[in-house]
């Protein structure tokens, strides 16, 4: 079982202190406490609203970004994993990575309303499933894995919660950029397309 430390994270300064308002005076200083507080975070920062948007409008692909993103970060705190491999054998792997959330977020009393097996086994059931129906030739087996946001969401809600304690005025990564926002685009009109082809075989 990994060693997890009460909060190896960072030491940041409470906004009421002089120590922060001095800091915060030079905004050199905002931006190296923001990197060095991107640097020492527990998982992956998004924003959850912008990760099911991201997912769905990629069709899934943000959702494997995530789940890579997760595991470099844990890699950079020094968990001898391999993000990479880990990714592309999620359905080997995602239960580690739910159960490492869990275990940090039971650390700081913010107890998730959900267990690592139970999010792994719908993780899995939107996985094969799907696959089978690939198999079969059946085409809405792609659209059945979409599914697998549910059991991430969930927790990468935990992730926020865990960070909010710690880092209220740091950039918690909600707002959409512009290279999301052409992301967004470029599903939607896939998402129309799909439909109109759809449609049109009616």
């Amino acid at each position: 079982m990994t060693r997890l430390d009460p909060w190896p994270l960072w030491r940041v300064s409470h906004p009421c202190t002089p120590e922060y308002t001095a800091a915060h005076l030079s905004g050199d200083a905002a931006m190296q406490e923001q990197v060095e507080l991107q640097e020492k975070a527990a998982f992956f920062q998004v924003g959850t609203e912008k990760f099911i948007e991201l997912t769905l409008c990629t069709f899934g692909l943000y959702s494997l970004y995530w789940t890579y993103r997760n595991w470099e970060v844990l890699q950079h705190r020094g968990e001898a994993v391999n993000p990479l491999l880990r990714t592309l054998l999620s359905p080997l792997y995602q239960y580690d990575l739910y159960r490492r959330v869990h275990q940090r977020a039971t650390l700081e009393n913010e107890l998730p309303r959900w267990t690592p097996v139970r999010l792994y086994v719908l993780f899995m059931a939107f996985s094969l499933i799907p696959a089978w129906m690939l198999v079969n030739e059946n085409p809405w087996g792609w659209l059945l894995s979409l599914l697998t946001l549910l059991p991430n969401a969930l927790v990468n809600m935990s992730i926020n919660a865990i960070h909010d304690r710690h880092i209220r005025f740091f950039n918690l990564n909600l707002q959409l950029s512009g290279l999301n926002w052409a992301a967004i685009v470029a599903g939607l009109i896939g998402w129309l397309t799909l439909l109109i082809v759809v449609m049109a075989y009616h």
